[in-house]
């Protein structure tokens, strides 16, 4: 018998949804376990006061409201979670590797913000990969906050040189080193 919090659960599920992610295996557990932890951490961060991806989300998306965004969020989730409301065993859902990279980072965003520190290793390198193979770069940005340009860029730019290469590679070459950037955070070499 194990005795895990609930904090413990988000960390194994998210780490092993990336782990699953970076070797192309399930889609729909690699989904289902990041909508798992996201929702753990961002309600966590919601009852902390601190900043969710979802309040990003949000003010990106001013002409849809909170709950039109938490349909489209929680849509997938919700069809691979629940039977309701057709109880068809034949429908369907298209489900792809981008959606599951962006949950990935939705969950690792909030883990970030909640844990700092604390963050397993994995949701340290996934959220740098992330950063380095999907944000834009400095002439292709446009941040209202030009901290957040300097910032970014800064980030990339440590990424690049620790990792050239990485964001015009193919998807596959990125997600072996993504598994490079996990074994690199967890210490090893």
């Amino acid at each position: 018998m194990a005795i895990i919090t609930k904090l413990e659960a988000a960390h194994s599920q998210l780490a092993t949804a990336i782990r699953l992610y970076f070797d192309d295996e399930d889609l729909a557990s690699v989904h289902t376990l990041a909508c798992a932890a996201r929702e753990i951490y961002e309600k966590h961060c919601k009852a902390k006061g601190i900043d969710r991806m979802f309040e990003k989300i949000e003010s990106s998306n001013p002409d849809r409201d909170s709950k039109q965004l938490w349909t489209i969020l929680n849509g997938p989730r919700n069809f691979l979670k629940h039977p309701e409301p057709t109880m068809d065993l034949d429908a369907k859902l298209e489900l792809d590797d981008e959606m599951n990279a962006t949950m990935l980072f939705v969950a690792g965003h909030d883990c970030a913000t909640l844990c700092e520190a604390g963050q397993p290793p994995e949701v340290q390198a996934y959220n740098l990969w992330f950063i380095a193979t999907r944000f834009p770069r400095e002439d292709e940005a446009t941040h209202s906050d030009p901290s957040e340009q300097v910032r970014y860029g800064e980030i990339i730019a440590t990424i690049d040189k620790s990792y050239p290469g990485l964001r015009n590679a193919p998807l596959s070459e990125q997600k072996k080193i993504g598994k490079d950037m996990i074994r690199n955070a967890k210490g090893f070499t």
